[in-house]
């Protein structure tokens, strides 16, 4: 059997007994197939859908955002399978799977891992309908960043990428959400609550911080830290730690380290966790910003 799944006209024909093929033997993610374990992830009913969905199909919008590793928020992950065809081909009919038609002018698609998909740009402006603003924002910064500032691997996009999605967005549904994302986006974020938290500091009417602002020796020869937002002339940090910097022990150690080596250096740092309402987190670096002043 295929490791996304086989149809079942094809196990029958390869000598499959009936009885395994219509039994308990085999999981039926989908009408017409079956495999040899159930998919576990969305990633992976994409993968078994791919088996039974007519060749013109792609898939598209919240699916598209998943094959594409875009860090939508949990509650948004799908449960169905989101695909999509080009107009005049009609959309498929599969229980499990949420069909569309598209106009063809209006999309890229390509392939990835051998999924034919809608491309990465279009898939975001798909979401515009789906997602809050700093939602999106938080995606296009990943977009256009990915983890360069790590390993300096180029990003999935370019800027303009993006905005040639918005102009082939027309005036769908969520183009003005879309546009506002579009103008807030910036390269650097290196995760998704990076990212909404740069958007609460700029709602809260605060400067827009440096994203992964890097502080260097004397000699410029070493990486003394990396902070998520800084405010490089004033000397404050913002440093937001997720549930794996409480989880492991390395990277706990690592964090005091870093503040330490901040505070010797000047810096005046603050602390966020996902427990910390982003308002009083404003309100934290409000006041940092104005004790600058004062030193």
């Amino acid at each position: 059997m295929d490791e996304n799944g086989t149809r079942t006209r094809e196990l029958l024909r390869d000598g499959v007994p009936w009885r395994a093929v219509f039994g308990t033997r085999f999981h039926r993610p989908f009408y017409g197939m079956r495999t040899e374990t159930p998919p576990e992830s969305h990633l992976a009913r994409c993968r078994a859908a791919s088996v039974v969905l007519p060749r013109d199909a792609l898939f598209s919008h919240r699916s598209a955002a998943v094959i594409h590793g875009m860090p939508l928020p949990r509650w948004a992950e799908p449960t169905d399978v989101e695909v999509a065809v080009f107009e005049p081909c009609r959309p498929p009919r599969l229980r499990g799977v949420l069909s569309h038609q598209l106009t063809p002018d209006d999309h890229r698609w390509t392939f990835v891992e051998g999924l034919r998909v809608i491309a990465a740009q279009d898939a975001w402006a798909q979401l515009s309908s789906r997602l809050p603003l700093a939602d999106l924002v938080a995606i296009g910064d990943y977009l256009i960043t990915g983890d360069e500032p790590y390993s300096g691997t180029p990003p999935p996009l370019a800027r303009d990428d993006l905005e040639a999605a918005v102009r082939r967005h027309g005036r769908r549904r969520g183009v003005r959400t879309l546009r506002l994302a579009l103008d807030r986006i910036r390269y650097g974020s290196l995760s998704p609550q990076e990212s909404r938290l740069r958007i609460a500091l700029e709602d809260a009417g605060l400067p827009t911080p440096e994203l992964n602002h890097v502080i260097r020796s004397d000699d410029g020869e070493r990486i003394e830290a990396m902070i998520d937002l800084a405010y490089p002339d004033a000397h404050v940090a913002v440093e937001y730690l997720g549930d794996h910097h409480r989880v492991d022990q390395t990277v706990f150690r690592n964090d005091i380290h870093r503040r330490e080596r901040l505070v010797d250096l000047g810096w005046d740092v603050i602390f966020v966790t996902a427990a910390d309402p982003f308002d009083v987190v404003a309100l934290r670096v409000r006041r940092a910003l104005h004790r600058s002043t004062t030193r």
